[in-house]
């Protein structure tokens, strides 16, 4: 028999604002997956493979702006939403893992499907929970008590993932004859964080004057009251620009393939926001030409010194701090320039360099990532696909996403699929090979997804230890680090129904996309096929272009 307050989970959740649920089947979860399903005012989605089921959920989220529901049977099941969970923690996305467990009295007996579940997750999620089985009214009445201090949680800064574990005795199937009814739950709106500023540090207009300031901004999602701010502010300082920040302006670009030493581009004030930056050798700079002052903004209040400069941390956002003062009206506004002609110069390099015949990584994605439809989302695989992202220039009415929080290959494309789900826009995935194939069970599902195009970059191999100092002389190159191989992605399109294109060479190129980004009925995909040695003179080559026209 099924208890009533199990089967009034889902109502729970649906009362702290939660309306979107990922599942993967089970048994030991059948109570929920029976509670959840016969709520109609929540969104299922089911995904057999838990680890893409957690990259999936993370996608929604992301895109939605609103927690998931991450809930799996017992054992090992939910060590597979691992991956996910820590990208959603380093990421700030709310996620709520639900899962099912064995009683607490068979752990470590050598029961089947069983092991330690409690806290599994606890050093990646903002909290763990243990709730009981129900046997009696106090333990109902915990029941309840522990799933709404865990909603609650949820809903506090910094957003981030939870986890809920659930023992289940058997039986747990309700009886065929049982009536199971949703009670009616009482609660007012969902708990939102403050998104109030705490009391700020005193910040002085002098600190600014004559100074050298920089605005660095890592990963966030587009914001247009922003955008319009910054655009007032980018002629008295240096904004650098990114994919990943979704900063829809001009502002200091191909940092990553300018910068080296320069001692005058060492800033007195460094101004930062958002979560991650890509470029390590930014990091390295500001590193080893640490700021006098470090300003950092973030409203959750999340501690970080990713330049060893010691910020002082300002609980508000950097928009509030930019509307309500004209302190960077004062500073040095011949450091802007500075960073201007190096940006100027790389951009005009990239034009002026001359590709060979013979299609390239490189040329393929400088083509590619200037021929996106205008509105779509972009997802960027991790490796090459992202640090091409910051060579070229991509559209400004495109928003970017990247799994940056943990910067692995493993959920790219579920976590694109699941963005692609809950979005009527066109949405794009830049991926390689290693990591499509990867995750090639993100399509190991029932749900149409016509809006996605794949392009995959196939150099047989994990082509980025060719282009790294380190590997790429190293005689395991090709066996241990590149893990060579000649498989693609052709027969996984017929068994998903995907419409499947290749390219091997421009001219292809330049047809395929001709009908690539249109609307269909179904999926696509297009397979670009590169050779290894070329592609790593070709980018030896560009890299040594640009560095020659900077010394020019």
């Amino acid at each position: 028999m099924m208890h009533p307050t199990v089967f009034n989970t889902s109502r729970f959740f649906e009362s702290h604002g939660i309306k979107k649920a990922v599942f993967s089947p089970g048994s030991r979860n059948a109570p929920l997956i029976v509670s959840f399903a016969r709520n109609e005012q929540i969104k299922k989605w089911i995904i057999p493979d838990e680890r893409a089921a957690g990259f999936v959920a993370l996608g929604i989220s992301q895109k939605a702006e609103e927690p998931v529901v991450l809930c799996c049977t017992s054992g090992t099941a939910v060590l597979n939403y691992a991956p996910a969970i820590a990208e959603a923690y380093y990421r700030e996305i709310p996620l709520i893992v639900l899962s099912a467990d064995r009683p607490p009295h068979l752990i470590d007996q050598r029961d089947g499907q069983t092991i330690r579940q409690h806290e599994v997750l606890k050093k990646h999620v903002k909290a763990s929970y243990q709730l009981p089985i129900i046997n009696d009214t106090a333990s109902a009445a915990e029941y309840e008590r522990l799933l709404r201090d865990a909603l609650e949680n949820l809903h506090q800064l910094p957003k981030g993932p939870i986890h809920i574990n659930v023992p289940f005795q058997e039986p747990f199937y309700p009886d065929p004859h049982q009536k199971l009814v949703f009670d009616n739950i009482s609660q007012g709106a969902p708990t939102q964080a403050s998104t109030q500023p705490h009391k700020l540090p005193e910040i002085k207009k002098e600190w600014f004057l004559d100074k050298k300031v920089l605005l660095l901004i890592g990963q966030k999602r587009s914001n247009s009251e922003l955008d319009e701010v910054l655009e007032k502010v980018a002629h008295h300082l240096p904004i650098l620009h990114s994919p990943l920040n979704n900063v829809m302006l001009q502002g200091i670009r191909h940092v990553d393939y300018f910068l080296s030493d320069q001692p005058e581009l060492k800033p007195d004030v460094l101004i930062t926001t958002g979560l991650s930056v890509l470029s390590k050798k930014l990091k390295n700079f500001i590193r080893k030409h640490r700021p006098e002052r470090h300003l950092h903004f973030d409203l959750s209040g999340v501690a970080v010194d990713t330049y060893q400069s010691n910020p002082v941390l300002i609980r508000d956002t950097l928009l509030n701090f930019l509307r309500s003062n004209d302190y960077l009206q004062s500073v040095n506004t011949s450091y802007v320039q500075q960073w201007k002609t190096y940006s100027r110069i790389t951009k005009e390099s990239l034009s002026k360099f001359r590709y060979p015949k013979t299609l390239s990584e490189t040329e393929c994605f400088y083509y590619l990532l200037n021929k996106l439809p205008s509105g779509a989302d972009l997802h960027l695989g991790n490796s090459m696909p992202v640090r091409f992202s910051e060579l070229f220039d991509i559209p400004q009415n495109i928003e970017v996403w990247s799994n940056r929080g943990t910067s692995g290959i493993d959920g790219c494309t579920s976590t694109a699929i699941g963005t692609a789900m809950v979005s009527d826009q066109l949405n794009v995935l830049l991926t390689g090979e290693l990591a499509f194939l990867y995750d090639r069970n993100a399509f190991f599902h029932n749900y149409q997804t016509k809006n996605l195009r794949v392009i995959v970059s196939n150099n047989q191999g994990g082509g980025i230890f060719r282009l790294i100092d380190g590997p790429s002389g190293l005689p395991e190159l090709e066996d241990y680090f590149e893990t060579r191989h000649n498989r693609t992605a052709e027969y996984l399109c017929k068994e998903n129904h995907i419409e499947y294109y290749t390219a091997k060479n421009k001219r292809e190129l330049e047809e395929v996309l001709a009908d690539f980004f249109h609307p269909g009925n179904q999926p696509k995909l297009l397979e670009v096929f590169t050779e290894p040695n070329v592609n790593q003179q070709v980018f030896k080559d560009l890299k040594q272009f640009i560095h020659e026209q900077l010394n020019h």
